[in-house]
Order: structure tokens, then sequence, then C-alpha cells
């Protein structure tokens, strides 16, 4: 529906835009909640984001994934706003306390294992059916409760535990994948 909806306000139809609106207020919100943000901050982000894409709509032909782009778009917004209203404009370095250094060879290998399991893990999602795919990025990636995701997906909140549960498995099989990140996500369930 979403996708829909974006290629069809891309082309001109105005009824498309509030369809996409309705469609993805809740998500966003929840969003902007989860990450900390006021209520109405959320809702007047929200409402900018929506006012941007409107204005500019001609220059976004290339987004093809509306969901990320909406939940991107929102995540600056917000911390824009943050920025503006704290009036940060500087980095107080001496606050800032590093507890450990790594060397230059020990980050190099902690970013290649990283991109191979975000690779293997990536490459297992794709076996899930969509709706799996959204739950398990809405748990992991925006780290809402199993509650939260009940709500915006018109699930009871078991279901959708057992359908993370069944996702990763499944994602488990489909690598047959011994990888701590798979038998760690299991226990959190």
């Amino acid at each position: 529906m979403g996708a829909d909806s974006w290629q069809e306000f891309l082309q001109g139809d105005e009824n498309a835009f509030s369809i996409l609106y309705c469609f993805y207020f809740n998500e966003l919100l929840a969003y902007g909640l989860k990450i900390g943000f006021d209520k109405e901050v959320c809702k007047d982000a929200i409402q900018d984001v929506f006012y941007k894409i409107y204005i500019s709509r001609t220059q976004l032909s290339h987004i093809r994934n509306i969901e990320s782009y909406l939940l991107h778009c929102l995540k600056n917004r917000l911390f824009d706003l943050h920025n503006v209203e704290t009036k940060i404009n500087h980095i107080n370095y001496n606050e800032i306390i590093v507890e450990r250094e790594n060397s230059v060879v020990e980050s190099i290998i902690e970013k290649e294992t990283e991109l191979q399991l975000e690779g293997k893990i990536k490459q297992s999602l794709k076996t899930l059916p969509p709706k799996q795919r959204k739950i398990i990025y809405y748990h992991y990636k925006l780290n809402l409760s199993f509650d939260e995701i009940a709500l915006l997906l018109n699930m009871k909140p078991e279901a959708v535990k057992k359908s993370t549960y069944r996702a990763i498995q499944k994602m488990r099989e489909s690598q047959q994948l011994k990888n701590p990140i798979f038998t760690f996500l299991l226990p959190l369930l």
C-alpha cells in the first residue's frame, strides 16, 4: 500500500499523499517516541518531513523504499530540532571520556567481522515473509516491544513473539548459522 501510494504521489496524485501520511503517521510517531522525543515534538517533526516531501516531490523519484526514507528523515529532523532547541553549537571535548582506544588493526578486523555478519543476516532476512521481516525490523532495529509491534500491526503480543521466534529460527536454518548473534537473539524473546 505504501509503495503504491508513493508512486501515485510522485505522479501527481494529491490523494495518495494523504494516504501516505495516514498510513505512516503512527509508525513514525512510535519511532520518534521510542528514541526519546516528546509526543508534540514528534508530531511537529512528522509534519515537517511530510511538508518537505510534498514541496520537493519532483526530486524524489529515486526513492524506492519510502518507509525507510521517512524513518531516516524523521530521525534527522528530530535531532535538528533538538540541536536548535538546546542551542548545541559546539562539542566540549573535555567532557568526552574515551574509555578505550582500539588500534587501527583491531578496528579494521572488527569492521570486517561486522560486515560479514551483517551480510549473513541480510541474506537470511530475504528468506522471511514480508510480515516477519517487518516484525524483526521493528523489534531489533527500532527496539519496539512486542506490545508496541502488536499495536502497529493489529496483532496480539503473543502472536508477535511467536512470529519473531519463528523468524529467527528460519533465519538460522536458511544460513545454517551457528553465529553467536542468532544464539543471542533467541533468549531475548
